[in-house]
Protein backbone atom coordinates (compact mmCIF):
# COMPACT_ATOMS: atom_id res chain seq x y z
CA UNK A 1 0.00 0.00 0.00
CA UNK A 2 1.39 3.40 -1.02
CA UNK A 3 1.83 5.90 1.77
CA UNK A 4 0.04 9.23 1.26
CA UNK A 5 2.41 12.17 1.64
CA UNK A 6 1.25 14.67 4.24
CA UNK A 7 1.47 18.34 3.18
CA UNK A 8 4.15 20.48 4.84
CA UNK A 9 1.49 23.08 5.73
CA UNK A 10 -2.29 23.17 5.59
CA UNK A 11 -4.25 24.54 2.65
CA UNK A 12 -5.52 27.37 4.85
CA UNK A 13 -1.97 28.40 5.79
CA UNK A 14 -0.80 28.11 2.16
CA UNK A 15 -3.61 30.40 1.00
CA UNK A 16 -2.84 32.91 3.75
CA UNK A 17 0.86 32.92 2.80
CA UNK A 18 0.03 33.35 -0.89
CA UNK A 19 -2.42 36.20 -0.24
CA UNK A 20 0.31 38.00 1.74
CA UNK A 21 2.68 37.46 -1.18
CA UNK A 22 0.07 38.75 -3.68
CA UNK A 23 -0.72 42.01 -1.83
CA UNK A 24 2.00 44.15 -3.47
CA UNK A 25 1.24 42.74 -6.94
CA UNK A 26 -2.56 42.75 -6.77
CA UNK A 27 -3.18 45.85 -4.62
CA UNK A 28 -6.47 46.76 -6.24
CA UNK A 29 -7.88 43.22 -5.99
CA UNK A 30 -6.80 43.08 -2.35
CA UNK A 31 -8.40 46.45 -1.49
CA UNK A 32 -11.65 45.42 -3.15
CA UNK A 33 -11.69 42.08 -1.33
CA UNK A 34 -11.33 40.12 -4.58
CA UNK A 35 -8.58 37.82 -3.30
CA UNK A 36 -11.01 35.31 -1.89
CA UNK A 37 -10.15 31.72 -1.02
CA UNK A 38 -12.34 30.53 -3.90
CA UNK A 39 -10.61 32.80 -6.41
CA UNK A 40 -7.14 31.77 -5.18
CA UNK A 41 -8.01 28.06 -5.41
CA UNK A 42 -9.56 28.57 -8.85
CA UNK A 43 -6.74 30.62 -10.40
CA UNK A 44 -3.69 29.23 -8.58
CA UNK A 45 -4.37 25.58 -7.63
CA UNK A 46 -0.87 24.31 -8.47
CA UNK A 47 0.73 27.23 -6.65
CA UNK A 48 -1.23 26.39 -3.49
CA UNK A 49 -0.34 22.69 -3.81
CA UNK A 50 3.36 23.57 -4.20
CA UNK A 51 3.28 25.83 -1.13
CA UNK A 52 1.54 23.09 0.85
CA UNK A 53 4.18 20.56 -0.24
CA UNK A 54 7.03 22.90 0.70
CA UNK A 55 8.16 23.21 -2.93
CA UNK A 56 7.34 26.90 -3.45
CA UNK A 57 9.18 29.26 -1.15
CA UNK A 58 7.78 32.78 -1.45
CA UNK A 59 9.92 34.54 1.15
CA UNK A 60 13.33 33.99 -0.43
CA UNK A 61 15.47 37.17 -0.69
CA UNK A 62 16.39 36.42 -4.31
CA UNK A 63 12.73 35.97 -5.31
CA UNK A 64 10.18 33.17 -5.12
CA UNK A 65 11.84 29.77 -5.51
CA UNK A 66 10.10 26.76 -7.02
CA UNK A 67 11.72 23.40 -6.32
CA UNK A 68 10.73 21.27 -9.29
CA UNK A 69 8.83 18.06 -8.64
CA UNK A 70 10.63 16.52 -11.60
CA UNK A 71 14.07 18.02 -12.36
CA UNK A 72 14.70 19.03 -15.97
CA UNK A 73 17.38 16.69 -17.28
CA UNK A 74 19.85 17.30 -20.07
CA UNK A 75 20.04 15.14 -23.18
CA UNK A 76 22.83 13.02 -21.69
CA UNK A 77 20.96 12.73 -18.36
CA UNK A 78 23.86 14.42 -16.56
CA UNK A 79 22.46 14.99 -13.07
CA UNK A 80 24.97 17.75 -12.32
CA UNK A 81 23.53 19.81 -15.19
CA UNK A 82 19.85 19.15 -14.41
CA UNK A 83 17.65 22.05 -13.32
CA UNK A 84 16.18 21.35 -9.89
CA UNK A 85 14.78 24.76 -8.96
CA UNK A 86 13.63 28.00 -10.52
CA UNK A 87 14.01 31.45 -9.00
CA UNK A 88 11.58 34.07 -10.30
CA UNK A 89 12.22 37.72 -11.01
CA UNK A 90 9.44 39.68 -9.36
CA UNK A 91 9.69 42.90 -11.32
CA UNK A 92 9.24 43.44 -15.02
CA UNK A 93 10.36 46.90 -16.10
CA UNK A 94 8.49 48.73 -18.90
CA UNK A 95 11.63 48.51 -21.04
CA UNK A 96 11.60 44.71 -20.53
CA UNK A 97 8.01 44.56 -21.81
CA UNK A 98 8.99 46.56 -24.91
CA UNK A 99 11.91 44.21 -25.55
CA UNK A 100 9.77 41.11 -25.00
CA UNK A 101 7.05 42.42 -27.33
CA UNK A 102 9.52 43.36 -30.10
CA UNK A 103 8.41 41.83 -33.39
CA UNK A 104 5.25 40.28 -31.92
CA UNK A 105 1.68 41.05 -32.90
CA UNK A 106 -0.07 40.85 -29.50
CA UNK A 107 -3.43 40.05 -31.11
CA UNK A 108 -2.20 36.96 -32.93
CA UNK A 109 1.00 35.86 -31.17
CA UNK A 110 0.02 35.71 -27.51
CA UNK A 111 1.66 32.33 -26.96
CA UNK A 112 4.97 33.61 -28.29
CA UNK A 113 4.86 36.54 -25.85
CA UNK A 114 3.95 34.26 -22.93
CA UNK A 115 6.93 32.02 -23.71
CA UNK A 116 9.30 35.01 -23.90
CA UNK A 117 7.83 36.30 -20.63
CA UNK A 118 8.36 32.94 -18.90
CA UNK A 119 11.96 32.79 -20.12
CA UNK A 120 12.55 36.34 -18.86
CA UNK A 121 11.05 35.71 -15.40
CA UNK A 122 12.76 32.39 -14.81
CA UNK A 123 16.03 32.56 -16.71
CA UNK A 124 15.22 29.17 -18.23
CA UNK A 125 15.99 28.37 -21.85
CA UNK A 126 13.16 27.50 -24.26
CA UNK A 127 14.23 23.84 -24.33
CA UNK A 128 14.20 23.66 -20.54
CA UNK A 129 10.65 25.00 -20.40
CA UNK A 130 9.62 22.57 -23.17
CA UNK A 131 11.03 19.64 -21.16
CA UNK A 132 9.35 20.53 -17.88
CA UNK A 133 6.99 18.17 -16.14
CA UNK A 134 3.38 19.25 -16.82
CA UNK A 135 2.60 19.95 -13.15
CA UNK A 136 5.77 22.02 -12.73
CA UNK A 137 4.94 23.93 -15.93
CA UNK A 138 1.43 24.72 -14.72
CA UNK A 139 2.81 25.97 -11.39
CA UNK A 140 5.35 28.10 -13.24
CA UNK A 141 2.66 29.51 -15.51
CA UNK A 142 0.24 30.28 -12.66
CA UNK A 143 2.88 32.05 -10.57
CA UNK A 144 4.17 33.99 -13.59
CA UNK A 145 0.70 35.42 -14.19
CA UNK A 146 1.09 37.37 -10.92
CA UNK A 147 3.84 39.52 -12.47
CA UNK A 148 2.09 40.41 -15.75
Amino acid sequence: MEKVKKPAISEEMAIKEFVEFLKPYKKRDYRKGNLTTEKILDEYPNVIDSIMDGLLLLKEKSGPKLILRVPIETEGKNEALSVKEVIFKTRVKPSDVVRLMDGINPQTQTAKYVMRFLRHLTGLAQGEIDNMDQEDYETLNQLSSVFQ
